[in-house]
Parts: C-alpha cells; sequence; structure tokens
C-alpha cells in the first residue's frame, strides 16, 4: 500500500464532507417538489465529478456504445470502493438509482437525501419488505425512465475477487424484462481500499459490456442467468487493463 506523502487526501476528505453535505441538503430541499427526480440527476452529477476532480481521479470508460441510451436498464458491477459509486454517476449518462441497504437512511443528511431521491431501499431482514421495494423499483422504472445499478455483491470486495451474488436484481430484472448490462471496475481498490477515510489519486477503470436479455429468464432459471452476468463481470476485469 502507499504510503500518503502530501496533504491532498486529507484536503479531500474535508471536502467531500462540505460537498456530501451541500448536496444532501440541496436534494432533500429538491425532493419536496421534483418527485420525478431530475434535480437529483443535476445535483449527483456535480457531487459525483467534485469528488473526483478534488481528489485527482481520472475517470476512462470504455462500452459505452454497447447500451441504448434511450433505454432503461439494470446495470451490475463488481464492487471495489465507495468510489465506486461517483465514478459511476460521473461518467455514466442514464438517470440511474441504487439499491441501498436500510441501515444507509440513519445516516445524518445522506439518509434523507438517499430517501427524497426514490432510490431503492432494500430490508434484507424482512424478506416481505425486500419484495416491496422490487415492486416498487419497476414501476419507478415503467414511470419515469430510470436505470438501476446493482453491486450483487451487496458489499465492497476487500480483494479485488467476486463475492457471493445476491438475487434481488436479476429478480427485478427478470420481473420487469429490463436488460442487465455488465460492467466492471479497476482501480478503485488502491485509491480508496476499506481500512481508510483517505482518498488517493489515480485512475479509475470502468469496462461496460453488452446487454444480456433478462427476459428470457424465469425465477427459476435465475441461477443461470446470474452464472451468466458473473462470468461476463469477470471476463471485462480481464480487458479493463
Amino acid at each position: 500500500m502507499r504510503k500518503i506523502t502530501t496533504v491532498r487526501p486529507y484536503i479531500t476528505f474535508a471536502a467531500i464532507i462540505v460537498y456530501t453535505v451541500v448536496a444532501g441538503v440541496l436534494v432533500i430541499v429538491a425532493g419536496l417538489f421534483d418527485y420525478k427526480g431530475r434535480m437529483y440527476d443535476l445535483i449527483s452529477r456535480v457531487w459525483s465529478n467534485a469528488i473526483l476532480y478534488t481528489a485527482g481521479i481520472k475517470v476512462t470508460i470504455e462500452g459505452l456504445d454497447n447500451v441504448d441510451r434511450n433505454t432503461p436498464h439494470i446495470f451490475m458491477s463488481n464492487h471495489l470502493s465507495h468510489l465506486d459509486t461517483a465514478a459511476f454517476i460521473a461518467k455514466i449518462p442514464f438517470r440511474i438509482r441504487f439499491f441501498a441497504k436500510k441501515e444507509l437512511l440513519r445516516v445524518p443528511v445522506f439518509g434523507q437525501a438517499l430517501y427524497m431521491s426514490r432510490h431503492i431501499i432494500i430490508d434484507r431482514k424482512n424478506t416481505e419488505k425486500a419484495k416491496k421495494s422490487i415492486s416498487d423499483a419497476k414501476e419507478r422504472i415503467r414511470r419515469y425512465g430510470l436505470s438501476v445499478l446493482v453491486f450483487p455483491e451487496g458489499t465492497r470486495s476487500t480483494t479485488g475477487k467476486l463475492g457471493e451474488f445476491k438475487k434481488g436484481g436479476f429478480v427485478l430484472a427478470i420481473e420487469a424484462g429490463i436488460p442487465i448490462v455488465p460492467i466492471a471496475v479497476k482501480g478503485s481498490l488502491e485509491l480508496l481500499p476499506a481500512h481508510t477515510l483517505l482518498v488517493r489519486s489515480g485512475r479509475i477503470r470502468i469496462n461496460i459490456g453488452r446487454p444480456i436479455a433478462a427476459a428470457d429468464y424465469t425465477r427459476d432459471t435465475k441461477q443461470a442467468l446470474m452464472g451468466k452476468v458473473r462470468a461476463e463481470i469477470e471476463r471485462l476485469g480481464l480487458q479493463s487493463g
């Protein structure tokens, strides 16, 4: 692990707190009247780009031409760092919402902003509420033309290797008949490991694959879909430099 020898990571840490509080307040206020979440789309993109710029992080992205920008998709990616979210929001030109753990709602300002911006809140301890969240997600996708970003591992990897996949995002894709777009992200683990809050400068690479038709699968065959998506994310990871 590289030793931090400049003050930039500390400046970045302080700036992220300020950016997040300001953006969170703006999202909460906007959410009171902007039910479609258009203001959130703008605010979140500014927030993400500000963090990346302040930290000295460049994001390169390949494969955007694989995806129809006029159609909702469910993006599925490996998950290495909190920076993954900022990189995706900044560089993927879709109206994206996330699967988020219910516990995140407890975080001051951030949690309220998460709720007001209509992300998909999942209660992993309550099966019935989790099912309702997926049903609500289908309605939001249909009504507002949203795409969804899912980290199927459910948490960050500390080793860079893919963990076990959770089924929620796949059930949503199958029931809504929305294609899954596999993504591999690389570089973010080294810039913000799990054990620190200090962000290093560097480069994040995003490699986007071709959509996989979830409508070709059912709940009974979702394991096959999960295996196919997993294999594609691994393949893309090997191509991402």
